[in-house]
């Protein structure tokens, strides 16, 4: 074939071939699964509460995050028949008063969705948690965050973590002042934006077992890291971790969820019927429901690190630019700078007034509020 023609020959099959192809969506991309998803723990012992949170699995195709489950009637249910509502807090988020539930009778979840649907957990017996010993950190570039705990009964085994993390952070400049309703006033501890705090939660699957072990110990349990000059310890960090011992059952199916949140996104991903939680659909048994519910109360210890305690951890600063307005005539309190995102620094000593952006100023800009917690 002449050499020339060649190239047109080899493209013309190539288009007449992606003609022929037809997009494929695998019945796993199709189908319209909107299963229920159960998520929490009953909480057990003296004044606990309970939460939990229901939500709806969504088709790979989706684009919206989460799918809350509101308007359901939600209660906990002893095995002498005592009936114990949740309420409402948020879209899809139950939660309990604060109870004294028995840690000698077994448990259940009862649900009862908008559409009718009823929904129940099986009993389940109160796991006996122990202390949280200690929690320590290291660090090697990245801070690593290190849980230590031990059953003296070495009945628990095994263990699921999540923590909350706070952490105080401070605007690039400082300033004394602060405006409201046009007015530039002094700040007091209400009103101040040099220092904020924020807040997260665990998202990974944290899991332990030492079932394998002559003795109910864990040590060294890596739950957290903070990557190396990461913002959180700009000034001071704090970690609250919790820790609930679960049944062997709710391991397992953990275990599966864990891995199943890591191999996400790929061909072999587990589906929810392969998920053998403890939770059924009364109305329709053949119906797959995401969750397993434990009953246990839960631990707490808490840690903190500054940022004079670690090694190179430099945090990056953000460039101020500043600009200098005169003040009224009138008073000089007054503020009616046009653009929204600057605010007074300071009061310049030849006169007028000197303003940096917010971004610089006032911390909230970035997410915190100015409300020091009551631990810090």
């Amino acid at each position: 074939m002449n050499k020339i023609i060649l190239p047109y020959f080899l493209l013309t099959l190539t288009i007449l071939f992606a003609a022929c192809v037809k997009p494929y969506n695998p019945p796993a991309l199709e189908a319209k699964n909107n299963y229920l998803v159960v998520d929490g723990f009953i909480n057990t012992g003296a004044n606990q509460v309970s939460t939990i949170t229901l939500t709806r699995t969504k088709n790979l195709t989706d684009t919206v995050t989460t799918l809350p489950e509101p308007n359901a009637a939600v209660t906990i249910k002893s095995n002498d028949g005592l009936i114990y509502p949740l309420t409402e807090i948020g879209s899809g988020t139950y939660q309990s008063a604060a109870l004294h539930l028995d840690n000698a009778k077994t448990y259940q979840l009862l649900i009862k969705t908008s559409n009718g649907k009823q929904y129940s957990s099986d009993l389940v017996t109160c796991q006996q948690t122990p202390a949280i010993d200690s929690l320590t950190w290291e660090q090697q570039n990245d801070v690593s965050i290190y849980l230590y705990t031990h059953d003296p009964s070495n009945t628990a085994h095994y263990y699921k973590w999540d923590y909350t993390e706070t952490w105080q952070y401070n605007s690039e400049l400082q300033t004394i002042y602060h405006v409201d309703n046009h007015l530039i006033l002094i700040a007091d501890t209400s009103s101040q934006i040099d220092s904020c705090w924020q807040s997260g939660v665990s998202t990974d699957i944290l899991l332990g077992s030492s079932v394998n072990l002559s003795d109910d110990v864990i040590s060294h349990a890596k739950i957290a890291v903070i990557p190396q000059n990461d913002e959180r310890i700009y000034y001071r960090y704090s970690i609250l971790a919790r820790q609930r011992a679960i049944t062997a059952e709710a391991y397992k199916y953990w275990e599966i969820v864990e891995k199943n949140s890591e191999d996400r996104g790929g061909i072999f991903d587990l589906q929810p019927g392969q998920l053998e939680g403890n939770i059924h659909c009364i109305s329709d048994p053949t119906e797959p429901v995401i969750g397993f519910i434990n009953a246990s109360a839960q631990t707490e210890y808490r840690l903190f690190i500054k940022h004079n305690e670690l090694q190179d951890w430099m945090i990056a600063g953000i460039e101020c630019e500043l600009i200098g307005i005169s003040q009224n005539p009138v008073d000089y309190r007054i503020y009616n700078y046009e653009d929204p995102d600057y605010t007074v620094y300071h009061f310049a000593s030849g006169g007028g007034i000197v303003l940096a952006k917010k971004t610089c100023l006032d911390c909230t800009a970035h997410g915190g509020i100015n409300k020091r917690p009551y631990y810090w």
